[in-house]
């Protein structure tokens, strides 16, 4: 079982040591690490973002799991999900995807959900469709064959 917060300034460390985790890395389009200081000033920008949802999903014992982060434009949106390495391989990964979609679904006026995987990423492959996520096509993102998966919400 799992709880969507919305993130705060006091979460900012704890995401960029998601994101630098090199396991993250190897699986993300951007395979360089970030400095902090420049991880601090996107942070800012993000979570004052209007257009942005961006969620700590917490376990029942309140420990953080991972995030999972929607960048909306109109009526899409695209998700962004990590988990801690304490985590993987454990079922987080499908439940906070569908969790946060319907809550996405549920409070935005978004109708498509967009997920970008590098094929190599069978873990998050598998977690997406787990989830409902079905696949459209390869696309190339940063010089890298991807797969493009949709979420549509149910009238």
């Amino acid at each position: 079982m799992l709880n969507l917060r919305r993130v705060s300034e006091k979460d900012s460390k704890l995401i960029w040591e998601w994101a630098n985790d090199p396991d993250v890395r190897t699986v993300s389009f951007f395979t360089e690490t970030f400095p902090y200081e420049e991880h601090v000033k996107w942070f800012k920008t993000k979570i004052e973002d209007q257009d942005c949802y961006f969620y700590i999903a917490e376990n029942t014992h309140n420990a953080p799991v991972g995030q999972v982060r929607y960048d909306i434009e109109g009526q899409d949106a695209t998700i962004s999900v990590s988990l801690d390495r304490n985590y993987r391989g454990k079922g987080y990964g499908p439940d906070l995807i569908e969790l946060s979609s319907k809550k996405i679904f549920n409070e935005t006026d978004v109708k498509v959900i967009h997920a970008y995987i590098k094929k190599v990423n069978d873990a998050s492959i598998k977690a997406f469709n787990t989830a409902g996520f079905t696949y459209i096509e390869d696309i190339i993102i940063r010089s890298q064959t991807a797969n493009h998966l949709i979420l549509k919400k149910k009238n």
